[in-house]
């Protein structure tokens, strides 16, 4: 997709490229008039109601596991969704597939059973959660990622492709590297499994391999206000100040603007569409959540 024709869409700012547009949108509590532009520098118009900031919303899927085993080992990867606050109203979403990625490349389709109303420890009883089996064959970093099946909204006209990933790491080889096979990548400077409490980490962010401007956040997965945000603006890299223990939830996404239509292969839990039926939709997102465990 050219660079003219790309969108960054959130909370704080809208930015097109040479497109022409005469409609409202509502976004997250924001009122966004795309107004006609007929030159080819960037226009920018926005107009904010409500309150001047926002927190990230906690409500999504996210990925749970040991960052940090030997070669060899089987654990059990977790696969959530809903608000941290709320572990009895978490529901599995359609999802797409789950698979991991070995230290040399190798996507591996994984296996996730669903289990209901278990009781996990830090959330007692739960709703809907997946459980796929992992083992560590070689050293390295392994990335284990769950896809969303792509959700469609009739209100902004978005289609998402949202997944989470958790990367642990067998052996201790000390590497900072790992790829998830997504269109956004995210990368560390710092081993994750090394990152401790007051730690300043470089991430980079990357689209299809390209720097953009994506939008990123991140908070403690169970105090949702302390929400660290922004843009990458004219570099790929930003910097998170891990300010407490325990599970991170790092999200980036990034927006490509293009019309085009999507065949539900489910149907939606809201009866917006149901299985077959063809939607328009202006606005691909490809949304990336890292989970980080942060050391004392």
């Amino acid at each position: 997709m050219p660079a003219d024709q790309s969108l960054v869409l959130n909370s704080e700012m809208i930015i097109l490229h040479n497109m022409k547009y005469q409609k409202i949108l509502i976004h997250d509590n924001i009122t966004i008039f795309q107004v006609i532009n007929t030159k080819t520098e960037l226009v920018l118009f926005l107009l904010l109601i409500g309150a001047a900031t926002m927190n990230a919303s906690a409500h999504g899927i996210w990925v749970e596991l040991e960052d940090l085993v030997d070669v060899g080992d089987s654990q059990d990867a977790y696969v959530f969704y809903g608000h941290a606050n709320n572990p009895a109203g978490f529901a599995l979403p359609a999802m797409n597939q789950t698979y991991l990625m070995t230290p040399d490349g190798e996507k591996i389709t994984t296996k996730m059973d669903e289990e209901v109303g278990n009781w996990f420890v830090g959330y007692g009883f739960v709703g809907d959660v997946g459980i796929s089996p992992l083992t560590a064959f070689w050293p390295g970093n392994y990335v284990y990622v769950a896809q969303r099946a792509p959700s469609y909204s009739n209100t902004t006209y978005r289609l998402t492709y949202g997944a989470a990933e958790a990367v642990f790491n067998a052996g201790n080889d000390s590497s900072s590297s790992f790829e998830s096979g997504l269109p956004v990548e995210i990368a560390s400077e710092k081993p994750l499994y090394q990152i401790k409490n007051k730690d300043n980490v470089t991430f980079t962010v990357k689209y299809n391999d390209q720097q953009v401007n994506a939008s990123y956040s991140a908070f403690p997965q169970m105090a949702e206000t302390k929400v660290q945000k922004g843009f990458t603006g004219d570099k790929d890299s930003f910097v998170i100040n891990f300010n407490q223990t325990g599970l991170w939830l790092l999200t980036c996404y990034y927006d490509v603007l293009g019309d085009g239509n999507w065949t539900a292969t489910y149907d939606s839990s809201s009866k917006v569409f149901k299985t077959g039926d063809v939607v328009p939709y202006n606005t691909t997102r490809y949304s990336t959540v890292l989970s980080v465990w942060v050391r004392k």
